[in-house]
């Protein structure tokens, strides 16, 4: 099975179980997951929830591999975000404690499975991206919404770069809200399945590191639309700056000018207009051949070399995006 349930000391516990796809979220385990919490939600001998993954990776985002590979012609594309998204928003309003062990990779539809719980661990081992431009989509599960509220620009940076995010940065941030040590985490597990305990070990955060200390500047390039963006990065003519330039030249340009409007719009927003403008978009966003393309190279072929339409950001009318955000099908009545 995909996705196993169990019930131990008033804990309901959730094995994401497809540790040869990284724990991969299908469109099966979603569905299964939102009807037990649903049913966790009313039994009044369920306290608390774990949430953890098999193997050396908690999740490694949505299987969107599956919706590329199922065809043009079929349901999954939207059945799968509409059934995702509704799941994102029902783990921010479970009312019971919710703890997330973020060992290893935490991607994509692994965040939106974790971020709106009461508890995130994570290990020396964590790995956090939110990698949706480099095949064509945008940081989505609500990504709008915790993106926008981190400081300054940094989340449209995280959003546009894919950049991985590692325990230093992941503590700075509040992403995640407790470190252990790895070699910990069957005891972690333990304490918190028989007593609701929040095992955890001290952590100090680093200040110098590379995106830390940088702060400042990623805030002072990142502010605008994504042509404004690409303008800043190359007239600063740094290293850091030139950096940050070629890793989001190679990177789908219709999604980082998507991903650059609604990071920006999100501000102010709630978790549910955010889900509700994200289902929307992604119903345009899926059937664009960027999409498809993307998928294919990164995560199907493997060749790391798609073909994107457009191919630059120059070609983009930024006034055209709006087109992208216009309610277009059913909402998700969260």
């Amino acid at each position: 099975m995909d996705i196993v349930f169990s019930e131990t000391n008033q804990t309901g516990i959730v094995k994401l179980n497809r540790p040869k796809a990284l724990n991969a979220l299908n469109l099966e385990m979603a569905k299964k997951f939102h009807d037990k919490l649903l049913e966790w939600e009313e039994k009044d001998n369920i306290l608390r929830v774990l949430l953890v993954g098999e193997g050396k990776h908690f999740c490694a985002g949505g299987d969107v591999k599956s919706l590329v590979l199922a065809g043009k012609e079929n349901s999954l594309k939207h059945d799968f975000f509409r059934i995702e998204y509704k799941l994102n928003y029902l783990i921010s309003q479970f009312s019971k404690e919710f703890l997330s062990i973020w060992n290893g990779l935490v991607m994509g539809g692994g965040v939106g499975l974790s971020i709106y719980g009461d508890h995130r661990l994570a290990t020396d081992n964590s790995k956090f991206a939110m990698p949706e431009s480099a095949i064509g989509f945008f940081p989505d599960v609500g990504g709008s919404y915790f993106l926008s509220n981190l400081p300054g620009n940094i989340g449209k940076y995280i959003g546009l770069t894919g950049e991985v995010l590692g325990l230093n940065e992941l503590i700075f941030f509040g992403l995640s809200t407790h470190y252990f040590k790895s070699n910990k985490i069957e005891d972690v597990k333990e304490k918190f399945i028989s007593r609701g305990e929040i095992s955890h070990d001290n952590f100090e955060v680093k200040n110098d590191t590379y995106l830390i200390k940088n702060m400042n500047l990623i805030n002072e390039l990142f502010n605008g639309n994504i042509q404004t963006i690409i303008s800043n990065l190359k007239s600063h003519n740094s290293e850091f700056s030139k950096k940050i330039l070629d890793i989001l030249l190679v990177k789908c340009p219709m999604s980082l000018a998507i991903s650059t409007k609604l990071i920006d719009d999100a501000k102010g927003k709630s978790l549910k207009e955010c889900l509700e403008t994200e289902f929307q978009l992604s119903q345009k966003i899926v059937y664009r051949s960027d999409f498809d393309n993307g998928v294919n190279s990164v995560l199907i072929s493997k060749d790391h070399n798609p073909i994107w339409e457009p191919s630059t950001i120059n070609e983009i009318n930024i006034e055209d995006l709006d087109f992208y955000f216009e309610t277009h099908t059913e909402n998700l009545y969260l």
